[in-house]
């Protein structure tokens, strides 16, 4: 079970050259890179290249949202849901989608839980709470479906925010990403269960069709 009270997202600024990793430039896809590290023991990735290719092809006005993305990255960092990463010199940005533990279940902090818990519910997460807690136990498909819909749109939120704002100083932050993901959600949700199954309804069963 991965004990992860402080569960997020995190966005940071670096000077300096992008480093990259086992560059592949995917089919179709111009303009960024999707790299893969390789997760630590014990842990795991929930998504593949393929699936965020899908996905993105679902994505509304990528080609606009995309400018300026240098890289995707499946990370092998497990503090974080997912990562923003701009860098300052070059005006690029990179979004980092971690790894998670093998079991996929985690314990959550209450605040964080209550204030994702509309899409815990609605992706067929079961939970339980406890006292400085919430235990999720996610399956795959649940774990795949909120990293795309929800911590991938979120980081983008904050690329799209950063586009944005590149004339002006500072950026809107937190609430900016988690109102772009929020919408982004309730928008993208049909279009997800047409390529990759219901996650409510997928018991470890891959019902993906792409």
């Amino acid at each position: 079970m991965q004990v992860s009270y402080n569960r997020r997202t995190a966005t940071k600024v670096k000077n300096g050259r992008v480093q990259r990793k086992n560059r592949h430039l995917p089919t179709g896809l111009q303009g960024y890179v999707v790299d893969r590290e390789s997760p630590r023991r014990g842990f795991r990735h929930v998504l593949s290249k393929r699936d965020l290719r899908a996905f993105i092809d679902l994505i509304p006005d990528w080609d606009r949202l995309s400018q300026r993305l240098e890289r995707i990255v499946l990370g092998s960092d497990n503090s974080y849901d997912g990562e923003y990463v701009f860098y300052h010199r070059e005006q690029t940005s990179s979004i980092f989608l971690n790894a998670w533990q093998e079991d996929l279940w985690m314990e959550i902090a209450s605040e964080y839980f209550d204030s994702h818990k509309e899409i815990f519910q609605r992706l067929g997460v079961s939970y339980d709470k406890t006292a400085k807690a919430v235990l999720c136990r996610f399956t795959e498909a649940q774990a795949r479906a909120f990293m795309l819909l929800h911590v991938f749109m979120h980081e983008l939120g904050h690329h799209h925010d950063r586009l944005q704002q590149k004339h002006r100083d500072g950026t809107r932050g937190e609430d900016y990403a988690e109102r772009f993901a929020n919408s982004r959600f309730n928008q993208m949700l049909s279009d997800y269960v047409r390529i990759f199954g219901d996650p409510s309804k997928q018991n470890g069963t891959d019902q993906r069709c792409y």
